[in-house]
């Protein structure tokens, strides 16, 4: 499997809650557990993207909101 953000082959990756690429652990950010079943997770990318870092903080779910808008 690769890395979708520096294209590196890794075992485990974990998916960007805000832009939705599968990134390995070096490219990963932050990750919080917002509710027992939910672990969001941000990448250095959107990290960047200071709407972005206000939904992580604020334990929102930018993806899913932007989804349902289109």
């Amino acid at each position: 499997m690769l890395c979708e953000r520096c294209k590196r082959e890794v075992y485990r990756y974990e998916k960007c809650d805000y832009c939705g690429r599968n990134v390995c652990s070096s490219c990963q950010k932050a990750s919080q557990t917002a509710t027992k079943t939910l672990r969001l997770v941000i990448c250095k990318d959107c990290w960047t993207n200071m709407r972005k870092r206000r939904a992580y903080k604020n334990k929102e779910l930018l993806v899913a909101k932007e989804g349902a808008r289109r």
